[in-house]
Parts: C-alpha cells; sequence; structure tokens
C-alpha cells in the first residue's frame, strides 16, 4: 500500500445546518422548525486537558490524567430574523415572529398625529410595536399602538415629532421588539448540527443538550460585504433537574456518524 493513501470514502467536505431549540424540545429538533437558517464555518472542537506529574531535572512525565475536555462550538449566521438575534443575546425567543408585509395608508400623516387608516385590514393589536415608513427610506417614525378601531391605529404617547410627516407614498408595518436586558439571558438551549457526508451523503450529526450561547449578536452595516452574526456556544453537561433531562443525552456532546 502506498503510503498515506486513502483507506475509505469517508472524507468531509460538507455545509451544514444549525438548529437550536429550548432543552425541552432537544429530541424534536427539526431543520424545519429550528434552523437558524444559512449559516457558514460551523465548527466544534473538543481539546482533553490533562495534569501532567515529572520528576527530576529534566521534568520527564511519568504519569498523566485527563481532568477535562473543554468543548466550543462556533458559526457565522447569516439571517437576521428577530428570533436568531435573540438567539444572539441568549435570549428566549418565544413571541418572537416574523411579521406581516408592510401595508400602505389612506391619507398623509402630519406631525403631531397619532393615528392613521390603511387602505386595507391590518394585523395590529393594542401594545404592538410598529413603524410609519415614507418612500421606502429613512425617515421612519417608531409607534406603541394604544387602540385599534377597524383599519384605524392610535398610538396615543408616541405623536409624529415635529418637523416629521408623511405622504399617501408612507407604509407602515410592525416591528419585534428586543431588549437587550441582561437579566433574561440566563438560558439554556439545545444545539445541534447536521451536516451531510460525501460519501453516500449521508448524515453526520453533532448534538449538545444544553448550552450556553456565550457570543452571537453583531450588526454591522456595510456596503462591502454581508454581514453575520458570529454565534459561539458553549455545552454544559446536563443534570437530571433540566427541563427535558434524558439519561441517553447527559454528555455535553453525543456524535452520530454511520
Amino acid at each position: 500500500m502506498v503510503p498515506g493513501t486513502a483507506l475509505t470514502g469517508r472524507f468531509h467536505f460538507s455545509t451544514a445546518s444549525l438548529l437550536i431549540a429550548p432543552m425541552a424540545q432537544q429530541k424534536a429538533m427539526n431543520p424545519l422548525t429550528h434552523s437558524v437558517g444559512l449559516v457558514k464555518n460551523v465548527r466544534v472542537e473538543a481539546t482533553p486537558s490533562k495534569v501532567d506529574l515529572t520528576q527530576g531535572i529534566m521534568n520527564d512525565v511519568v504519569a498523566s490524567v485527563n481532568n477535562g475536555m473543554p468543548i466550543t462550538g462556533s458559526g457565522e449566521v447569516y439571517e437576521y430574523t428577530s428570533r436568531n438575534l435573540a438567539y444572539g443575546l441568549s435570549q428566549d425567543p418565544t413571541g418572537l415572529v416574523d411579521m406581516a408585509p408592510p401595508q400602505a395608508i389612506t391619507a398623509a400623516v402630519a406631525a403631531g398625529a397619532t393615528s392613521f387608516t390603511t387602505a386595507a385590514a391590518n394585523t395590529f393589536a393594542v401594545g404592538d410595536w410598529g413603524y410609519i415608513q415614507e418612500a421606502l427610506d429613512d425617515q421612519i417614525h417608531i409607534f406603541k399602538v394604544s387602540a385599534i378601531s377597524t383599519n384605524t391605529v392610535t398610538f396615543t404617547g408616541y405623536p409624529v415629532p415635529t418637523g416629521l410627516s408623511f405622504t399617501t407614498n408612507a407604509r407602515v408595518g410592525e416591528f419585534n421588539k428586543i431588549d437587550a436586558d441582561p437579566a433574561k439571558a440566563n438560558n439554556y438551549f439545545a444545539v445541534r448540527v447536521v451536516g451531510i457526508a460525501v460519501d453516500l451523503s449521508t448524515p453526520v450529526v453533532l448534538h449538545f443538550p444544553k448550552c450556553r450561547i456565550t457570543k452571537g449578536f453583531a450588526m454591522g452595516f456595510s456596503s462591502d460585504n454581508f454581514s453575520n452574526l458570529p454565534f459561539e456556544w458553549t455545552p454544559l453537561v446536563p443534570v437530571a433537574t433540566d427541563p427535558g433531562y434524558d439519561a441517553d443525552f447527559r454528555q455535553r456532546m453525543q456524535i452520530f456518524n454511520r
């Protein structure tokens, strides 16, 4: 046999899907529900740490004990959905949804105004956050809905500022509001990486039943390249009192490989 030649076709050349879910849903994770979307450069590293016992002037190692195995994961997430932004802040995204497309208004909105009317039925509700945008540009006003009457939306307490007004070219839409509150960042998540092997297109899966998302929010505004959310996660050891704990997944990482 020629030295260094292949023994199998089990080479790794793959993109991957990155899935994030509440710990209680770890056994029900699927890409249709839990994928973060377009992701690049997903990488997981596990490096055993050890303590060595040495002797003599040359400090020769006579014994070595493994005392840990730090595991880290990372990936570049490109879809700036509200759910991914919340994950980037290590927050639970429950209640965050993709909002309906913006709608036209029926009449101009002047400075000081606290209401508008949409041309068709809208999906606003009291307490929702929204915006008025003039002609697709950065002339916007953010408001909080205080009342709804048929197609008329009222936002008492958030009047259109002096010097700002909107024509019938304006449109209105809804916002998700995410507070960057550290008190909301004490969450654990299940994370799963799914790749497809070159050999037979079989799946390669890395499963992490309990993780802390340690990095992820970054929003760059650049015309040179697409921005991404640089996600990093640290797997932790599950305990019996964790939601969704299962003895089959009691280690920090499980590797499923053909």
